[in-house]
Parts: structure tokens; sequence; C-alpha cells
């Protein structure tokens, strides 16, 4: 959502959280490996002995959890049918769809991007041809979750599927959220968070060309944001790779190809910056290394449920 920002205003935002990145970031991994032999690493009876079985073990799925995830979530909340929900950052409007075939809802969707509302309104006037009732239900309009208008008690659900990163003042963001949920109201939230492994150099690379806020990636600082504004966690699921492996066993290597791309961007650079431009550059590496950051265990989503 941080195109909505001027350029000056980005800038001063990310110098001003960088520092506090790079402090949270700086924690060392809290048990190191014991140091090894070459005869204890390959000999016989030691970590490499066994390494064909091990790999088979590891080609057994751990069934991990699929995309429908966020839904279930809402499933459980037993809305009744044409509650308001709002769903903030809706881009194309993929979501709010969902949430009305899905739960009968109402969808107010917003979103700061002029581009997003305009691929929104294209897609829900589609849809109008087939499922005229669906389209009905969703509206569209630019907006920030900073400022959700004039929508007090009245909001069964607020959906915010992988946003906040963007948000500059997220005590704001979930300050409205709580404003315009009813007693009864509830929050879902999808959120990527760094873990210790994510290195500081790294998360200077990383976050800047995307307009992440180092701040908001902190799972504590993220938290205290959330209790500051009176919202109580329900429920909080680590997601770590386990989307990312389901699409890898799913057939869809979405993370496979990322890592490719990585991998070619990272040799072939000049090339990329000479007929793309240097920003397009920096935003696709980040968008490359999100997926394999997360099979690794550099970045982990987390998936919220909250309440008043």
């Amino acid at each position: 959502m941080l195109e909505a920002l001027g350029q000056e205003c980005r800038a001063h935002a990310w110098n001003s959280l960088a520092a506090v990145g790079r402090r949270r970031y700086a924690r060392p991994v809290t048990t190191s490996p014991a140091w090894r032999s070459n005869e204890e690493v390959y000999g016989y009876g030691a970590a490499f002995a066994e390494d064909a079985a091990f790999e088979a073990e590891l080609d057994v799925s751990l069934n991990p959890r699929g995309y429908d995830l966020l839904f279930d979530l809402v499933a459980g909340l037993a809305l009744e049918p044409d509650a308001l929900a709002v769903d903030v950052g809706c881009r194309e409007a993929w979501h709010s769809i969902e949430l009305v075939r899905r739960f009968g809802l109402t969808v107010h969707g917003i979103d700061p991007v002029t581009r997003h509302i305009d691929g929104a309104r294209r897609a829900l006037a589609s849809l109008a041809s087939t499922e005229p009732d669906i389209a009905d239900r969703v509206e569209v309009a630019l907006g920030m979750a900073e400022s959700l208008g004039e929508l007090d008690d009245s909001v069964c659900l607020v959906w915010c599927r992988d946003v906040l990163v963007h948000v500059e003042d997220l005590r704001a963001a979930f300050g409205e959220f709580r404003r315009v949920l009813r007693p009864d109201g509830h929050v879902v939230i999808y959120q990527m968070m760094a873990t210790d492994w994510l290195h500081p150099d790294e998360a200077e690379r990383l976050w800047p060309p995307v307009g992440i806020f180092a701040s908001n990636v902190d799972p504590r600082y993220f938290e205290t944001a959330i209790d500051a504004a009176g919202l109580k966690i329900a429920q909080c699921i680590n997601l770590q790779g386990s989307w990312r492996e389901r699409a890898e066993e799913d057939g869809a290597g979405t993370s496979s190809r990322q890592l490719l791309h990585a991998s070619r961007l990272l040799r072939n650079r000049q090339q990329y910056e000479d007929t793309f431009g240097t920003d397009a550059y920096n935003a696709m590496l980040t968008n490359s290394l999100w997926g394999v950051y997360q099979m690794i265990g550099k970045l982990s989503p987390r998936a919220y449920l909250l309440s008043r």
C-alpha cells in the first residue's frame, strides 16, 4: 500500500526504520551446531553414512497446509449472510469475490493503488455477465488501511491479506480495524515475518525495492501494535514454508521457478537492468527471493485471527 505515499515520504520512512530493522534482525541463532571432524561427518555411522535413508524420509510429504486456510478461519466464524466485510488491500478483488461466493457476505474492498482498483472494476464488470448476484455484492474504491471511512461498529469481518508490510502507521491501521468492527467482529490477517535467519544486510537489500517497512515484519512489534489498538489475538498460525511446500508438491513449482529466476538475475544483472531498469530489477530480485526465503526459513508468514 506504499504506492499511495510520495517518494519523499517513502525515503524518510525507510531511513527512520532501517536502524530499527537492523537491531531487530541482528539476533544470532541461539544454538550453534557442534564442530565435527571429517571422519565424524563422512565415516561409518557418521552424519552422511545414512544420507540415502535420510533423503528418502525427506521425500515423504509433511502434508502442508493449503491456501484455503484463511477461508477456513472465516468459515469457523459462522458469519450470517449479507453481513458486511471489508477487504483491506483488495487488489483486483479476487478475495472479495471469493468471500461473497463462499459466505454470502457483502464486501467493501479498498486499495490505495489506482491500477488495482481499475483492475478490480474490470473483473467485477466481467463477472456481472456470468454471476451478477456475486458481482452486485462487491464494491471497490480507493482507500487506505489507516482511514476506513464511516463504518463505525458495522463490520463483521476485516480481511487483510499480505498488505500490512506496506502500511506506514501500523498502529493507526489496527485502530481503524477495531473502530469499524462490530463488538462480535473479527479480523483475518496474512502477514509475512522475518526470522532470526534473515541477516541485517539481507533485510536492507530486500525491503526498500518493494516498499516494505522493516518494523512491520518483526512479530514482536506487530503484535504490540495489535494489543495497543485494543484487539485480541484469538489465533496465530506460523505457516513457515508450508504454503510453498504445498505449491511444490501440487506441481505449481512456484518457489522452484523463483529460485531459477534469482540465479539468472544475479548472473545477468546488467542485461536485465539495461532492458527493464534498475527499479524493476531490484523489485524482481526481491520478489524472486520472497518464496525462496520462505522455503529456507528466512521469512515465515503468519495467519492471525483477531477479535475485539
